[in-house]
């Protein structure tokens, strides 16, 4: 069976680092990552998947020690490659293997997949579950849904296309447009969107918790955060296309009912758009951005943003130094306190390399995707969100 893919080319990036410019490439194979040790940050990067002929490791995840050092594992490539990092250790996968690397030593399982990825989510502190996006098949959509732990991986593909992901309660769910079975109309502009269980079902499918035709394909989240079994995020619910003005909303979807609820975004700067007109960086959470009611999130403009997630009541805090272009694009990382003051300078995306400075003035060669340990205090704050 052929399948071919949807790409959302403007969030095709991952959510958990700030970009900016640079030009000073660096190569980051000082050493061979042997165990997690005292490693501070991962960092994954990959050719992408039409680059990738499987014949040669076209991608690399790189393990960093506070003071910089770094030491890296040579992958197969992942494009949009995404990791979980939990007190069992780092979870990470390319398109032959899947990986947990701890304090002990990297652990590898063989498992052919394909060369894509949507997300990676831990549902317990040694289980990880990625998403992949195998694409259009005769009958719909494939997604491939690969659960790691210490001792094994396996892959099952379930129906959908699901570039908002989020773990509720121990449980992964996606959220895309209806396709195969689900689809009702054939267009991308008037489908509905789903809510689909991806673990924990009876038969091992997707499970469909609820659909809407009010909610758009408007967000790009890999790790969407849950509370109370509610999955938020700030999206785009335009239709008719670029020509139509944006209308960024607080998103709501209820993993137990599966109904879907939409707030407006309420603001004194009414001047300032929340969302950019031309559909370019979509609105940035992660799971640790909703706290005390509030719903932390990076936005147009290079603001960091706060929106009260019961009436909708949404703050600029403050802006950080950020940059976008066609080869770059800012991200942010959300702890359970703060905002991480660390940058990353995204080079031309075919090189695949980064140049990465910290707050204490460090600097070092790295690829382009970082992941932070839920537990690490290495980070500064950029001001109060609440």
């Amino acid at each position: 069976m052929i399948h071919n893919r949807r790409i959302i080319t403007a969030a095709a990036v991952a959510t958990t680092v700030f970009a900016l410019a640079s030009c000073s490439p660096a190569d980051p194979s000082s050493g061979k990552a042997e165990a997690l040790g005292e490693a501070e940050y991962a960092l994954c990067f990959s050719a992408a998947s039409s680059d990738m002929d499987g014949e040669s490791q076209d991608g690399k995840v790189v393990l960093v020690k506070d003071d910089g050092a770094f030491a890296g594992v040579q992958t197969w490539g992942m494009d949009m490659c995404s990791m979980e990092w939990t007190e069992k250790g780092l979870f990470f996968s390319d398109m032959k293997t899947d990986y947990l690397i701890d304090g002990a030593g990297l652990k590898s399982f063989e498992n052919a997949k394909t060369d894509s990825q949507y997300a990676m989510l831990a549902t317990a502190a040694d289980t990880a579950v990625g998403l992949y996006n195998l694409g259009f098949s005769d009958v719909g959509y494939t997604t491939q849904v690969v659960t790691t732990t210490s001792s094994g991986t396996s892959l099952a593909e379930v129906e959908g296309s699901y570039f908002i992901a989020a773990q509720c309660e121990g449980e992964v769910f996606g959220i895309g447009l209806a396709s195969g079975p689900y689809s009702k109309t054939g267009d991308p502009d008037t489908e509905p969107m789903v809510l689909s269980q991806l673990t924990g079902t009876k038969d091992g499918k997707e499970k469909v918790v609820g659909s809407s035709t009010r909610a758009r394909e408007g967000a790009v989240l890999n790790d969407a955060p849950c509370h109370d079994g509610k999955i938020y995020y700030i999206s785009d619910e335009r239709r008719g296309g670029l020509d139509v003005a944006a209308k960024a909303v607080l998103s709501i979807w209820d993993t137990k009912t599966g109904k879907y609820e939409s707030k407006a975004l309420i603001s004194d700067e009414a001047t300032e758009p929340f969302i950019s007109e031309d559909g370019i960086g979509l609105p940035q959470v992660t799971r640790q951005s909703l706290k005390d009611g509030k719903l932390a999130w990076y936005g147009v403009k290079d603001s960091i943003m706060s929106t009260d997630i019961k009436t909708g009541q949404t703050d600029r805090k403050f802006t950080v130094e950020a940059y976008s272009d066609n080869s770059a694009s800012s991200k942010a990382i959300f702890t359970d306190a703060d905002v991480s003051s660390w940058r990353i300078t995204m080079m031309v995306l075919r090189t695949g390399f980064c140049v990465m400075t910290g707050t204490p003035g460090k600097r070092w060669g790295g690829p382009c995707w970082m992941k932070m340990p839920q537990t690490s205090a290495a980070v500064s704050s950029l001001g109060d969100l609440q």
